[in-house]
């Protein structure tokens, strides 16, 4: 199961030329009444071109064209090779899915993206007779990933046994047929492929390296699209639309009431939790360690974060006017928030 995100993270080890790229500023779009979306045809739970199960990247594409007052026209591409060709070259003013690491921004300088409206995990995929594993309970045994992925960039580092599998389809395979003690998959693809298996459990992975912060993205030389897409995405995730969506197509680890699911919340300390989110979604304008700096040194450090619980939570789902903090509401859910707000007052004062 390949995903813009997946093909967007490769692109992090070399950069795009974006000297083609054409300009479809947002008067463009208007005046013509459609703005063009690139996605992938053949791409669940991202994208689709099946009209009863569109995937929720190109639902979310819709929601950001209708309040732009003009349509979405799906332009299909695959994310196979060269993903972010299309963009680059004008077939498409809109590219959804692509990751916020610093990495990705300094090798596709073309490219202006979004706040983020979600933050992508891993999930482990094995059978329901063994019981919900860990990675470090995997110690010496063989894991399936999809070869060339950042779970197998991740597990190289420890002493998981690492099967390697061509896509992530096949590697989910591996662990639902015993081949493999488990699979480490994005989150939304493991969640997808094992909707209705009673026989799985699927358990969420926060850690370093495992996480991304994910946005929309277009070419920044067009005029004027680029704050227009940013300020619709803050205004989704505010209303709870963007949400909505992703919840649809399992895109959140969470809890299940009911037996119809196999999806299963593993117990975390919300320390450890907390500082996982920390990383991916504050570190890159608070420091890795909450100290501050960002953009000319004007971010505060929150290291030590003592304004209380009540005023975390509210600045840090509804942001802060005429600042660079944007609003997580939508985004983070009340209880990562929380394990956040825990994560910084249990750090040691200096």
């Amino acid at each position: 199961m390949r995903g813009a995100l997946l093909v967007a993270l490769a692109a992090l080890l070399g950069a795009v030329r974006a000297d083609a790229a054409q300009h479809e500023g947002l008067e463009s779009v208007r005046q013509r009444g459609y703005l063009r979306v690139c996605a992938d045809p053949t791409n669940l739970p991202y994208s689709s071109n099946d009209p009863a199960t569109p995937g929720f990247e190109v639902e979310l594409a819709r929601l950001i064209a209708h309040d732009l007052g003009v349509e979405a026209r799906l332009e299909w591409h695959s994310t196979l090779v060269r993903a972010l060709k299309p963009l680059r070259d004008g077939g498409c003013e809109l590219f959804m899915g692509l990751p916020t690491d610093g990495r990705f921004r300094d090798n596709n300088p073309w490219i202006a993206l979004s706040r983020p409206y979600y933050v992508m995990t891993h999930g482990l995929v094995s059978r329901a007779d063994g019981g919900a594993p860990t990675l470090a309970g995997l110690a010496g045994k063989r894991v399936a990933v999809e070869l060339a992925s950042m779970a197998e960039l991740h597990i190289g580092y420890t002493d998981i046994v690492r099967g390697l599998y061509r896509t992530q389809e096949q590697a989910f395979q591996a662990a639902a047929n015993g081949e493999a003690a488990a699979a480490l998959l994005w989150w939304p693809v493991a969640a997808w492929l094992a909707r209705g298996r009673r026989d799985l459990l699927v358990v969420p992975v926060i850690g370093d390296g495992l996480q991304f912060p994910i946005a929309a993205g277009v070419r920044r030389r067009d005029p004027g699209l680029a704050a227009a897409v940013d300020t619709i995405v803050g205004r989704l995730a505010e209303s709870g639309r963007i949400r909505e969506v992703l919840e649809r197509y399992g895109a959140f680890p969470r809890e299940r009431a009911r037996g119809d699911h196999v999806v299963l919340a593993q117990a975390r300390d919300p320390v450890e939790m907390g500082r996982a989110l920390f990383s991916t979604a504050c570190s890159r304008c608070h420091g890795a360690e909450g100290v501050g700096g960002g953009t000319g040194g004007a971010i505060p450090p929150i290291r030590n974060y003592d304004g209380g619980q009540d005023k975390f939570m509210r600045v840090l789902m509804n942001g802060r006017k005429n600042t660079a903090m944007a609003g997580f509401k939508g985004i983070l859910t009340d209880a990562e928030g929380l394990a956040i707000y825990q994560y910084l007052i249990s750090r040691a004062r200096q």
